[in-house]
């Protein structure tokens, strides 16, 4: 029988696109956009096109599994599901007796963002026994603290009003790569008459269509905000009224940007001083404008600091009186109903610890009480942590007892003691809202479980049981919680039910207007219900109150030898065929990205004597990997680029660029900081062995 039938995408990108699978005798054949969906609009991206070849894949875990091999190999038998909940509920309980709850970790990521699947099953599950809990900052923590500062809570512009905006700023991201979904609303702003304005450190494919290109030295856009501020205040160009009304403390911050005027910023940047006064200009006069940031440019030191800073601009301006208009920061805050009662914080028997999830390989080897079971679950913690080394070390622990549920054998499953199989979103039930164009969706199983694949509800509602506890909660299906979800009271909700999902799709949540205002009569979460230009609150927590510039801890400024001995800035932004490590074991999604490459540009590359097709080692301190070069002038001088995160058994050496990457955290929030990452490239003499690192 020829089907088709709706699906929804899980993974971490805002736009949560509606999928549409063609389904022939109980096999899914191929996806395609869903045409009714009024953000996915008949198309998806290049990765995600891709998906039965990832449901269908040779690496598909399809039944449980046990070590046979060392750690890291990736040899393993077959077992039932009986013995291998019985060999891990056994090993957990003795993991408490001998030392303590805590002494368990769960470590879960993005792979996918059901409610169901990806939040509440296993915070549930882990919450009961007391183990180690996870801050999960990896992505947007540090930014949105900073966001927070100046707005009292993590909300922002509704981006589907972009066509209403005359002025659209991609501050720190890639939409063709990140949010494909973005871009025909950017199109048509722009056949509306609106000004696009792409801030970058690469010279990124929406670069075609900008308006303006400005490419600032990765880690100052903190600087670039306030040498536009500088000319908006000094030139009188901002919203006086919307000033005196709705912000506090603009005196303190006209006396803060003098310290910053174009021709200083300058020389922080790079971006000269025209280029500075012209954006300005443009941004004080197109009403309503409208900032997209990126998640990127806070994976920094300063990062949580360079978003508070931005996020002060549409205050100026008075943007946030237009729908539309401000500044959209994205986060899964940016959801406005609290999902959390759902993951039974109640069922914890204490007040467990908190390891951040950045920290993992410091974790593993030094933390006290010491890990001795970790359950990893919709992550690949091997090939996505930083200081990569570190994370192998402690993952290779003899005594460290590794359960991972996986879709696919991927580095950190090859870790593991006990593997356990994971379904897809084409094989399980779930509840999908957007970070992006806030709305629900619900997912069904359009093809029945491979193998033995289970989804996490389910696994963990099993393991519950094998560990003796009794509670009601974990007899819930997913329909069970997507039941109460939809029962929670907010006004967000109102009139979203169960039935509505299946038949419309997709729904967008209740507010008043067409588009949503989340700051209503100009009412801020701040302390003062202003917008905070001077923050109290930074002041009491130990921050300087007011936005700015603080220098990356690795560059000239702050670690001049370190930067004369490795003078390039590795970044490591997304790939258009990966999410993360999703996606990177699929070799035709790979038609652009054939192999791990190294941006870099010309004058970098012509000292070193590397042309593009060369392999480059990259290397610091911390590690080394081996990459292709490609040279151009896309990217500054001293800026190197590689995007998406390759699998290590399928990087030359078993290595990807996070041996490079540093495990130190943000200024704020406890946020990561891969991109303040110095290196040095040489072209690899393929008769020389590579350097041998010793982890301490």
């Amino acid at each position: 029988m020829n089907k088709e039938l709706r699906s929804v995408c899980p993974h971490d990108c805002p736009d949560t696109c509606g999928i549409i699978s063609h389904v022939k005798d109980g096999k899914l054949i191929n996806v395609k956009g869903d045409p009714g969906h009024f953000v996915t609009r008949g198309f998806l991206c290049k990765k995600v096109k891709n998906y039965p070849k990832r449901v269908y894949s040779p690496d598909r875990v399809l039944y449980p599994l046990k070590r046979v091999g060392e750690k890291g190999v990736g040899k393993f038998e077959r077992i039932s599901w009986d013995e291998a909940s019985d060999t891990i509920t056994s090993r957990f309980k003795n993991i408490i007796k001998e030392h303590c709850a805590e002494s368990i970790l769960p470590f879960s990521g993005s792979g996918t963002l059901g409610l169901v699947n990806g939040s509440v099953a296993g915070k549930r599950f882990f919450n009961r026994m007391g183990a180690s809990r996870l801050d999960r900052t990896i992505c947007s923590k540090g930014g949105r603290i900073g966001y927070k500062y100046t707005l009292g809570a993590s909300f922002g512009a509704d981006p589907l009003a972009i066509p209403q905006s005359k002025l659209i700023i991609s501050w720190g991201t890639n939409p063709y790569y990140t949010n494909i979904h973005q871009i025909p609303l950017i199109k048509e702003a722009k056949k509306n008459g609106a000004v696009y304005v792409v801030i970058n450190p690469d010279k990124i494919k929406s670069v075609e269509m900008a308006d303006l290109f400005i490419q600032p030295t990765p880690g100052s856009d903190a600087a670039l905000a306030l040498g536009v501020m500088n000319v908006i205040i000094n030139e009188s160009l901002y919203d006086s009224d919307f000033v005196d009304d709705h912000t506090e403390g603009f005196e303190a911050l006209s006396v803060r940007v003098q310290e910053y005027p174009p021709e200083k910023v300058e020389g922080i940047t790079g971006v000269d001083r025209e280029t500075i006064r012209r954006f300005a200009a443009i941004y004080a006069d197109s009403r309503p404008s409208f900032i997209y940031a990126g998640s990127g440019m806070q994976h920094h030191t300063n990062g949580g600091m360079m978003i508070r800073t931005i996020s002060c601009l549409p205050g100026l301006v008075g943007a946030w009186k237009h729908p539309g208009g401000g500044m959209f920061y994205p986060t899964s805050e940016a959801f406005p109903v609290q999902w959390d009662i759902l993951e039974g914080n109640d069922l914890c028997p204490g007040s467990p610890r908190t390891i951040n999830m950045n920290r993992l390989g410091q974790a593993l080897l030094h933390e006290e009480p010491g890990i001795y079971g970790l359950f990893v679950y919709n992550s690949n913690p091997a090939a996505v942590l930083f200081n990569q080394r570190k994370v192998i070390a402690g993952l290779q622990r003899e005594d460290l007892f590794t359960v991972v549920h996986e879709q696919l054998l991927t580095d950190t499953a090859r870790y593991a003691d006990i593997v356990l199989p994971a379904t897809t979103e084409f094989e399980h039930t779930d509840l999908h809202y957007s970070y992006f164009h806030l709305s629900l969706q619900l997912n069904e199983p359009v093809i029945g479980p491979l193998g033995e694949s289970r989804p996490n509800i389910d696994t963990f509602n099993t393991l519950a049981k094998f560990m003796g506890f009794e509670e009601s909660c974990f007899n819930d299906t997913a329909i069970d919680i997507i039941n109460s979800a939809l029962e929670i009271d907010s006004s967000y909700l109102e009139g979203i039910t169960l039935e509505r999902l299946r038949n419309e799709g997709v729904i967008r949540l209740r507010f008043p207007g067409e588009f949503h205002m989340p700051y209503k009569d100009l009412r801020f979460y701040t302390p003062s219900g202003k917008i905070e230009f001077y923050s109290e609150k930074m002041k009491l927590d130990g921050y300087n109150p007011l936005p700015a510039h603080v220098s990356i801890a690795e560059g000239p400024v702050t670690s001049p030898g370190l930067y004369r001995e490795y003078p390039i800035y590795l970044l490591t932004p997304s790939a258009k065929s990966f999410l993360n490590s999703n996606f990177a074991n699929i070799h035709n999604s790979r038609k652009e990205e054939d192999k791990p490459t190294l941006e870099l540009n010309s004058l970098d590359a012509e000292r070193r004597g590397v042309k593009t097709g060369d392999k480059v080692r990259v290397f610091n301190e911390r590690g080394e990997c081996v990459l292709w070069a490609s040279v151009g002038d896309y990217l500054k001088e001293g800026v190197a680029v590689n995007k998406g995160i390759w699998w290590n058994n399928l990087s030359p050496g078993g290595c990807n660029s996070n041996q490079t990457t540093s495990d130190r955290l943000a200024d704020m929030g406890g946020g990561s900081t891969y991109n303040t990452n110095l290196v040095q490239i040489e072209r690899v003499n393929e008769d020389e062995p590579s350097a041998v690192f010793i982890t301490d």
